[in-house]
């Protein structure tokens, strides 16, 4: 009685898996490089303003919200984008946070240069401020999101006050 090729020594012998085991090694290299970004890799995160505006005196003001304002700091470095009108191309300029006035909920910059062309309309302009406030992994940004690593200084994610999710 004759064996079936699929059991032969000779068909194991010609089918040595060496594709899967290139692709395996392969595969295992890559998740440990990606498990080494998720937890080392830092990433930016940015609270952004409503609005700019230019004040009296020519200096130049972003509005933010109450929660933002928090984490601002004179001295904290920033993105300006300004566009002067819908037809013509946004400019982005290097700026330092000058003043955080937190009543107003108001941030005052310093350029580091003079990138807002004369052209401008100043009492129109319109553009968006987005300050670094901190760097974080990815791991601790998954953490934070999902609620399981709140610090006592930073702000939760939740929209809902305290008071919106007691029950009367």
């Amino acid at each position: 009685m004759s064996l079936q090729f699929s059991r032969s020594l000779r068909s194991l012998r010609i089918d040595s898996f060496r594709l899967s085991r290139i692709g395996l090694v392969f595969a295992i290299l890559n998740m440990t490089a990606l498990i080494i970004w998720f937890f080392l890799a830092k990433v930016t995160l940015y609270e952004t303003s409503s609005s700019i505006s230019f004040s009296e005196d020519g200096r130049l003001i972003a509005d933010f919200s109450p929660e933002s304002i928090k984490r601002l700091q004179p001295g904290q470095s920033a993105i300006l984008r300004v566009s002067p009108g819908t037809d013509q191309p946004s400019t982005t300029i290097r700026a330092f946070v000058y003043g955080v006035d937190s009543e107003k909920n108001q941030v005052e910059l310093y350029l580091i240069s003079n990138g807002i062309p004369e052209e401008f309309p100043k009492d129109k302009l319109s553009g968006q401020l987005e300050v670094e406030v901190e760097y974080i992994t990815p791991a601790q940004l998954v953490l934070r999101t999902s609620g399981k690593a709140i610090s006592k200084n930073e702000i939760p994610f939740s929209p809902q006050s305290y008071k919106e999710t007691r029950s009367p």
